[in-house]
């Protein structure tokens, strides 16, 4: 299981990577080659009392300077985002399922059949072309190619600039059995060099025209608690 938590640095905003413990076990055993005999140690010596004193074993949260899961009971962490919800738009708060890397998540329409989400990776999170495809497929479309990518508008966002996307087509989620169609999806991919920035709206065609305006007030307004 991968957990993503999100915390504040100096820096701005920065994507702490937890692992659990069944995934560092699992990664262990399949890394290390099996034992060949078996080595039975017979010998022994005291220490000398000028060697220095032995040091305990680093733990894998100061090895690899990974954040500890948090106790049970406690407390959960803070959003290190701050944002405005649009009117008419409802806020549902943060995803708590497990795996789940979103930050914000807000619902629009009359049904709740819009949805717009900010969810945030580590790294590069694959690359600008490949999740930028990534929704080109999920709205039954082939990929761009280089020069297209190129010619992709930007907004601001976040005291910088994030790629902009607006795509229509038959929009099929994680999971779903079948596609959706006159269905528009519109987002933003901001890279950094610690973590990537995503946030994406979906919902029917209409419904969505109606609410980009609302999108963009809802991208200016995100910014890092100060």
């Amino acid at each position: 299981m991968i957990k993503f938590h999100s915390t504040r640095a100096a820096n701005g905003i920065r994507i702490v990577l937890s692992m659990g413990a069944a995934l560092g076990a699992g990664y262990i055993l399949s890394s290390c080659k099996p034992l060949g005999e078996r080595m039975e140690i017979t010998e022994s010596r005291e220490m000398s009392k000028y060697a220095p004193p032995p040091t305990r074993p680093a733990t894998s949260v100061e090895r690899f300077q990974m954040e500890p899961e948090p106790e049970p009971g406690a407390a959960p962490r803070e959003n290190p985002l701050t944002w405005d919800v649009p009117r008419g738009w409802t806020e549902v708060g943060e995803d708590a399922s497990p795996g789940s890397m979103r930050l914000i998540n807000l619902k629009f329409g009359e049904g709740g059949e819009g949805e717009c989400y900010l969810s945030a990776m580590p790294g590069s999170a694959g690359g600008l072309e490949a999740n930028i495809n990534r929704w080109r497929g999920q709205m039954g479309l082939p990929g761009y190619t280089a020069e297209e990518l190129e010619k992709l508008p930007r907004k601001k966002f976040l005291n910088g600039e994030a790629t902009y996307v607006s795509i229509d087509g038959a929009f099929k989620g994680v999971g779903a059995a079948e596609a959706t169609k006159n269905y528009r999806l519109v987002g933003l991919v901001k890279p950094a060099p610690e973590f990537t920035l995503f946030v994406k709206m979906t919902g029917p065609k209409d419904l969505v025209e109606k609410n980009e305006a609302a999108f963009d007030q809802f991208i200016q307004s995100i910014s890092v608690k100060h």
